[in-house]
């Protein structure tokens, strides 16, 4: 397997020295930085294939992944940039349709200084990988002594598609929480929050955590509640007879340890409420039992026994290789630099949405040619420029907000979306029509209907469904 691993390396290695052949400083920066962030993946990848248990080896990992996601970034935006300074020297191979627009903000912010300071962000990425490449070689070698988690090979976005992106780190927080063995002498129930804002993962986060075996082989029981639940039932019968039972080991066992997850939508209980609630669960819950909640509302950190877990969005370097990954798949997107324009452009005006990355990529992914990309590209500038006049903002952060937001169907129709939801429903409850169908005129309908916005492939297996209306306009 290490030989394997080194020829593909130097293959791929020899094949993209070919890009870079400009015999400028920038260029040999940017030839130096693909072939870096080559071995970096390699080592990633490699490194998330196995069960790493160690923090530190955990920690130097997530430092190494973020610097390969700023390092892929800043060369995406060095070869669009690239592709501006041909179109100003009058080549023709090089489309209008292809550049950053004007009115993007993000532009400005990578391109409005010139080559100067390019230069300098690309040597100081150049700089940073090299310095924790220098402190991973000896880690290198003690991951390779930790068990695999899968007995086949996967490329990266197999992984993606598949897995929670971009939260190992959190992930093994909690599992560290659940995993700790409370006093005997202590009755306490161990209560860990877990707050962020919505559509952000949490939901997602602790349906991974649940489905790890290590949590599983600790708990004889996982239940998963809802606030309004919370609301319904008194405080003595919460841990009984309600909530979703996710996982429950039948088999006879002097474990009696009970994980519950209490998933609160907009509204959180009072103090006095979780007071009660808190002492119901000490007196009746095995010892060991933990309870993790998750919510919008940052009232439930001081329910926490620990310190909370804060849950923001990805940086734009890490948002924007997630969408590029799940958008292009195994196809290189080094080959089709028209489309990876379009798409960085798309990535920074939706907010770090995981729901619109995956919606887009969706529509994207279904035909890699550029005028396809074009007509999608002027399709959600239109739509942008509509919802940021008609509510202040674009449809993405709209969306993230669960606030109304309003599509045109080939300028004769209006396609509002007035509110939308996320629950786990039987495939015959599921909307047959989904919002590919509606925008992109395959189904033709009028008046109240429900549309399937996404299905997610990841834990937990949740289907996004909105409340719309399609109006002649």
């Amino acid at each position: 397997m290490g030989d394997i691993t080194n020829r593909v390396v130097a293959f791929l290695m020899a094949k993209c020295s070919k890009v870079f052949t400009a015999p400028t400083t920038e260029g040999k920066g940017q030839s130096d930085l693909q072939q870096l962030l080559l071995r970096v993946r390699v080592i990633i990848e490699e490194a998330e294939g196995r069960h790493i248990t160690n923090r530190m080896i955990a920690y130097q990992l997530n430092m190494l992944r973020k610097e390969m996601y700023r390092g892929y970034f800043t060369l995406d935006t060095l070869r669009i940039h690239g592709q501006e300074e041909l179109k100003a020297k009058g080549r023709d191979d090089v489309s209008n349709s292809f550049i950053l627009s004007k009115f993007n903000p993000a532009k400005r912010l990578f391109f409005s200084t010139g080559n100067t300071h390019m230069e300098k962000d690309l040597q100081q990425v150049l700089d940073n990988v090299n310095n924790i490449m220098g402190t991973m070689s000896d880690f290198v070698g003690i991951f390779n002594n930790y068990p695999p988690l899968y007995r086949q090979p996967y490329s990266m976005h197999l992984y993606i598609g598949k897995c929670m992106f971009g939260r190992q780190m959190e992930m093994d927080r909690v599992i560290e929480f659940l995993m700790q063995i409370e006093k005997p002498s202590m009755k306490n129930v161990g209560v860990l929050p877990i707050v962020g804002p919505t559509n952000v993962g949490k939901s997602t986060l602790v349906a991974h955590v649940y489905n790890d075996q290590r949590v599983r082989n600790h708990f004889s029981k996982i239940v998963v509640i809802t606030g309004d639940e919370i609301n319904n039932e008194s405080p003595t019968s919460m841990f009984n007879n309600r909530g979703v039972i996710v996982y429950q080991d039948n088999t006879l066992r002097k474990n009696d340890r009970l994980l519950t997850i209490i998933e609160f939508s907009r509204d959180v209980v009072d103090q006095e409420t979780w007071n009660s609630l808190y002492s119901s669960a000490c007196a009746v819950l095995g010892s060991g039992s933990k309870i993790i909640m998750t919510s919008t509302s940052d009232e439930i950190i001081n329910f926490g026994t620990t310190q909370a877990l804060v849950l923001n969005f990805l940086s734009q370097e890490a948002y924007w290789y997630f969408f590029k990954t799940i958008t292009f798949g195994s196809t290189d997107s080094d080959d089709h630099p028209e489309l990876e324009t379009i798409g960085m452009e798309m990535a920074r005006w939706m907010n770090g949405s995981f729901i619109g990355a995956n919606i887009n990529s969706d529509y994207l992914s279904k035909n890699l040619i550029a005028k396809y990309w074009q007509m999608h590209l002027a399709f959600f500038k239109e739509n942008i420029q509509r919802n940021v006049s008609l509510f202040g903002k674009n449809q993405c952060v709209l969306m993230q907000e669960s606030n109304p937001m309003s599509f045109l169907i080939k300028d004769k129709y209006e396609f509002t979306i007035y509110s939308h939801y996320s629950a786990s429903l039987a495939e015959d409850d599921v909307p047959v029509i989904t919002m590919y169908d509606v925008l992109t005129g395959i189904v033709k309908c009028e008046g109240e209907l429900k549309v399937l916005l996404w299905k997610s492939h990841i834990l937990p297996f949740k289907y996004y469904v909105a409340n719309c209306i399609i109006e002649k306009l």
